[in-house]
């Protein structure tokens, strides 16, 4: 007789921390099977990191709209919010900040120059 074994796989969750239109949730944005789930539990998120990542949300929501051609010359400030957004996440993955909705990969996409410059898994 053979045995037949089922794995189940999981969901794949995903957060990237992103300055765009997630307002809700201050460049947060997390995916479950490529659908988003933006209203976060803001209560679960220690005071000081949620203040220190609306500011970072605050300074690079501007440059959202722009084209890359246009953002180019503003590559120095936001290259320091791209710092600052990783830094962010960095501390997001190391302390369980968030740790209730499962993720398994964290992304820093850097609307600046519109590309993914960190992964976390």
């Amino acid at each position: 007789m053979q045995k037949t074994l089922l794995v189940k796989m999981k969901n794949e969750i995903k957060l990237t921390l992103a300055a765009e239109d997630f307002s809700k949730c201050y460049g947060i944005l997390i995916l479950e099977n490529g659908e988003y789930i933006i209203d976060i539990d803001q209560s679960k998120i220690p005071s000081d990191f949620l203040n220190r990542l609306k500011v970072w949300y605050q300074d690079y929501y501007p440059y959202t709209g722009m084209s890359l051609k246009e953002l180019e010359s503003y590559r120095t400030h936001t290259e320091k919010l791209d710092k600052i957004g990783i830094e962010l996440l960095n501390e997001i993955y190391k302390n369980g900040i968030l740790s209730d909705y499962e993720i398994n990969r964290f992304v820093y996409f850097s609307r600046g120059i519109d590309k993914i410059l960190l992964k976390l898994n």
